[in-house]
């Protein structure tokens, strides 16, 4: 279920974030299966991380 690039990310998840959550939400969702043993947690994890990761965009966080 890896997504290769954000592009490949279902909309529905992503649509709301910023270029750099969504490079975050990738990264995780890709990650998470590995870590947790299962597909559900591939989009389960990636929305607190992307929270955590706030609205930085171009490298500068507001």
């Amino acid at each position: 279920m890896p997504s290769p690039s954000v592009a490949e990310l279902p909309e529905a998840q992503v649509d709301q974030h910023t270029g750099h959550q969504k490079e975050v939400f990738l990264e995780t969702c890709n990650h998470a299966p590995k870590e947790y043993g299962d597909e559900h947690s591939a989009f389960a994890v990636p929305h607190p991380a992307v929270k955590k990761a706030g609205e930085k965009e171009n490298g500068q966080t507001p």
